[in-house]
């Protein structure tokens, strides 16, 4: 391969140096899959750098029990896992009270338990002496742990433990546009963002990262939930092939991203080469082409989103089986009935159709459903606006159905949600259909009231 510092490109999966280490190293079938891409460029990268040697001891932060660990380990003298492992974690890759043992016991393929150790460790402070390890590798990790200077903290503390030569090895978002997009815990980042702070540390650039992609249309951004907006499609054969659209170059919002992977090493003195991006133009346009033809798509068909996508199980639905092949999140214990993923829209008129099934409410009881439209922007997405409300007031068994428009704009992602303000009841169908013609009028047996829109914050 000629590239190991580069962007996940559909391109790399043909590659047979590529190809070898998932089959026979990650032991798993390919797949379009940015993760998957960032555990085999790891190991390739660390492959080529002469660091899989079983004299080599290296240092993997923020590594779970991710799969690459088990295949670098097996090639190595001996490898050290941290994460901030914990029991009630959000991350499933680290949910535990005991690293070490966990770690061992989610083996994929077999690998000496002497080759391997998890520690309970802040990647920004590590518990290791100076010199301690000849490399270190993350995936997909740093931009979770806090801002500019936990970002810098981490990486002098990774150049502090490598020995003189050492290299550091590591994927992360990557946004192909000027801003980087920050959310709660979690940084996609620019390109002059990456730079400025690689040149604030002792580190430096082995590698000018490539880039440049293959103009191939398993390589245009899609959102990453693109499948919940076309879940209302029943036919199996058009759900297989949702369930296989790649999962390499993204859109958060309007704005194109993707794994990167970088190399530094620790030299000194440290060479003075800043950090490029070769072939930047050339994708943004590839990019741009894209994104408009994924709008016109927008535009073209009616999307049915997925209700339940931005929660878990809902208490008020009676039955998630045509919603979840499995359900393992549990609801989060209010009184949201529903709440969709945020899903981007482009600038246009949007019409919505919401169809209910009530199996039943309380006897005595109407129940009273506040109906919310909420927009987040994507380059500030710690605020939440409340564009559209609408009280819908559920009695009987029959359907109900209402439909509204909003005028949506491309800088926001927008969510429809209904938290029950009264009473109660019991949903057995749920259908939210979005396009930007209007639905056909019929007769809605449901009262409704529009209230006042408001703004708040999230917490």
């Amino acid at each position: 391969m000629r590239y190991v510092s580069k962007v996940c490109d559909a391109a790399d999966w043909f590659d047979p140096e590529l190809q070898k280490i998932i089959q026979e190293e990650l032991q798993e079938p390919a797949r379009f899959h940015r993760k998957q891409w960032e555990f085999a460029i790891i190991f390739l990268a660390l492959k080529k750098h002469g660091m899989l040697d079983p004299a080599k001891v290296g240092l993997s932060v923020g590594g779970g029990n991710e799969r690459v660990l088990y295949a670098i380990a097996r090639h190595i003298r001996h490898l050290t896992v941290t994460d901030l492992y914990d029991q009630n974690t959000d991350w499933d890759c680290a949910r535990t009270d005991d690293p070490d043992l966990f770690i061992k016991q989610s083996k994929p393929f077999p690998v000496e338990d002497n080759k391997i150790q998890a520690l309970r460790m802040d990647m920004r402070q590590l518990d290791f002496e100076d010199q301690s390890f000849d490399f270190c590798y993350s995936s997909c990790a740093i931009e979770h742990i806090g801002e500019y200077g936990d970002f810098l903290q981490h990486f002098n503390e990774v150049y502090r433990v490598l020995k003189t030569n050492g290299i550091y090895v590591f994927t992360t978002e990557f946004h192909f546009g000027e801003e980087s997009i920050q959310d709660q815990n979690n940084y996609i980042f620019s390109g002059n963002y990456l730079k400025n702070l690689i040149s604030d540390t002792d580190f430096s650039v082995e590698v000018q990262p490539q880039v440049k992609i293959w103009q191939h249309r398993a390589n245009l951004p899609l959102p990453s939930n693109v499948a919940n907006l076309c879940y209302g499609n029943n036919d199996i054969h058009e759900s297989l092939l949702v369930d296989t659209l790649p999962h390499i170059h993204l859109l958060r919002g309007r704005f194109p991203f993707t794994s990167i992977s970088l190399i530094l090493r620790k030299s000194i003195p440290k060479s003075k080469v800043e950090l490029k991006f070769e072939g930047l133009q050339e994708t943004q346009k590839f990019h741009q082409d894209g994104i408009v033809n994924y709008r016109r798509q927008l535009q073209e068909h009616t999307s049915s989103l997925h209700p339940f996508s931005g929660m878990g199980k809902s208490p008020f639905y009676a039955d998630h089986a045509e919603y979840f092949s499995q359900i393992s999140t549990p609801h989060r214990g209010d009184n949201t009935v529903f709440h969709t993923d945020y899903f981007w829209f482009g600038s246009d008129t949007r019409y919505f159709q919401i169809q209910f099934t009530v199996q039943h409410t309380q006897p005595t009881q109407n129940c009273v459903i506040e109906l919310r439209v909420h927009r987040i922007e994507t380059l500030n997405s710690q605020n939440v606006d409340c564009i559209y409300n609408q009280i819908l007031i559920l009695s009987g068994e029959n359907p109900k159905t209402v439909k509204f428009s909003i005028e949506t704009a491309g800088q926001f992602s927008y969510a429809l949600l209904g938290k029950c303000i009264e009473g109660s009841c019991m949903l057995s169908h749920l259908e939210i259909l979005s396009r930007i013609s209007p639905f056909v009028k019929e007769t809605v047996s449901m009262n409704t009231k529009e209230i006042q829109t408001e703004s708040f914050t999230k917490s």
